[in-house]
């Protein structure tokens, strides 16, 4: 683990006075940038402080799957945000906005989508996604977006299934440019007062972006359906063949 001084050929430094946060850390090689951020946080960090890594030996995503990574082609940033008491349910939609929101300021002509309730999409591919963690100084948010990944350096498994914003987009994208759009959007989004819901304004292009409306999906909590939105709350609607409505707060979802 070797901190670097300069990433994406700027020092670290400048990027930390341009982002405007408390502390920027950027490694060539670490297990996880929510762990780095976690101990951060218990030793008293203030909220915003940034850790970035060129690599992740240990990246994971939710539910305890594993996030892949091909050194120097993704961006891999956890921040902490304020919050007090546990993380709600539509706290990790509120990051994804932000990612998509960066990823087409960083980019041209690209619409991103957000597929609850943590991925990032483009053309009905993954291009990123979202892990949220509680701790005690906040809440950890790390976000993972590909962005100079070439089909190649996708696992087979999962190559028809994932994309790079420069695969998708057919120009370079700039990393600092992304992280520095994403630290933006969300200071502005959490640097108001927290909620117990998400704001008017978030839910309605939330709403804009979802990824899965009018999609049939299986869901892990309540079988399958057509999904139907996103609550106040952060919870998926479902539709069921009977045309009753329930409300889907955890487990996995995936479009049929």
């Amino acid at each position: 683990m070797t901190l670097l001084t300069h990433w994406e050929g700027e020092p670290v430094a400048v990027l930390t006075e341009l982002w405007d946060v408390p502390l920027l850390e950027v490694h060539d090689r670490l297990g996880s940038t929510n762990d780095r951020v976690r101990v951060l946080s218990e030793s008293g960090c203030l909220p915003f402080a940034v850790v970035l890594a060129e690599e992740q030996t240990a990246g994971r995503g939710r539910s305890g799957s594993v996030w892949h990574d091909t050194p120097g082609h993704s961006l891999l940033l956890s921040i902490l945000l304020p919050r007090s008491g546990p993380v709600p349910l539509h706290l990790p939609l509120l990051v994804g906005l932000a990612g998509a929101r960066a990823a087409e300021r960083a980019t041209t002509g690209l619409r991103v989508r957000v597929q609850w309730p943590n991925d990032l999409m483009l053309d009905g591919r993954k291009v990123g996604g979202v892990l949220c963690e509680g701790t005690r100084g906040g809440v950890v948010a790390g976000v993972g977006i590909n962005v100079r990944q070439g089909s190649d350096d996708f696992p087979e498994g999962i190559r028809d299934r994932a994309l790079s914003l420069e695969a998708a987009g057919g120009e370079k994208a700039s990393r600092a440019r992304l992280a520095g759009a994403l630290v933006g959007e969300l200071r502005r989004l959490f640097g108001r007062p927290s909620t117990s819901s998400l704001p008017g304004e978030a839910l309605a292009e939330l709403q804009a972006r979802d990824a899965l409306l009018d999609r049939t999906v299986e869901t892990a909590q309540e079988g399958r359906g057509t999904a139907r939105g996103i609550a106040r709350d952060g919870a998926l609607v479902l539709e069921r063949t009977d045309g009753s409505r329930v409300r889907v707060v955890a487990g996995r979802v995936r479009a049929v």
